[in-house]
């Protein structure tokens, strides 16, 4: 029997000022993979005291030093909020995903970002910019599903292949992962309890990608046009 968790997630989803009017009318929520911390004093810059342990792919816990990063503190933010920290920073992988989404919004010229929800799937900073199995947990889905619950989107977009098993093979609130090859394996669906509607589940490249980005965004176009039709 389904049991809704709650207290799983440590980051707080960004959500846009327009969220709640979406793009053509649907509600997507964007997932990344993991944050990335490089502050281990290995490129000659700073050295983080937490490191070892807010990174600690065995203990997978960042809380305790949520307000206590002293590159974070120092600047008035948060770990948990680096959803939107990462957002406000506009690094170039959210740019180019900015890019891609504004053809399918009327205002070419708005922030695209305003209309989407942004967070990550992993749910402590990763010590490297890949995401290995190894780092991800029970509590990682927990977390998504909380997530779900809290948004209610209409299309999740996730980024990546590194959390793709486990949010689309592994989840038990897919209903048809045998129509994938129907959709090039870019659709599933996702019926979950306390969401009233099903939710399309759209897997791409990454934005930082480039080439596999740039080498599939026509096919990319194509089922993100159909997923905000349906």
């Amino acid at each position: 029997m389904f049991k809704q968790m709650k207290g799983n997630r440590f980051f707080k989803p960004f959500v846009g000022s327009k969220y709640h009017h979406g793009i053509n009318g649907k509600k997507i929520l964007v997932l990344g993979a993991s944050f990335y911390c490089n502050k281990d004093g290995k490129d000659g810059r700073y050295n983080c005291q937490f490191f070892s342990e807010c990174t600690n792919p065995m203990k997978k816990d960042s809380g305790r030093f949520d307000s206590a990063c002293p590159i974070y503190a120092e600047n008035g933010l948060r770990l948990s909020e680096e959803p939107s920290n990462a957002i406000a920073e506009n690094y170039k992988t959210y740019q180019v995903f900015a890019n891609f989404m504004r053809q399918f919004t009327e205002d070419k010229n708005e922030d695209v970002w305003q209309r989407m929800a942004f967070t990550d799937y992993l749910q402590f900073f990763s010590p490297t910019v890949l995401t290995h199995k190894e780092y991800l947990s029970q509590r990682d889905f927990d977390a998504f599903c909380e997530t779900l619950h809290e948004l209610q989107p209409h299309i999740v977009v996730a980024w990546g292949m590194q959390i793709i098993e486990e949010i689309r093979e592994h989840n038990p609130y897919v209903t048809d992962l045998e129509t994938l090859p129907k959709t090039e394996w870019y659709v599933c669906h996702i019926r979950i309890p306390g969401v009233a509607h099903e939710i399309a589940l759209i897997c791409c490249y990454h934005p930082s990608s480039i080439s596999y980005w740039y080498n599939n965004l026509d096919v990319f176009a194509k089922y993100m046009q159909q997923v905000l039709n349906s």
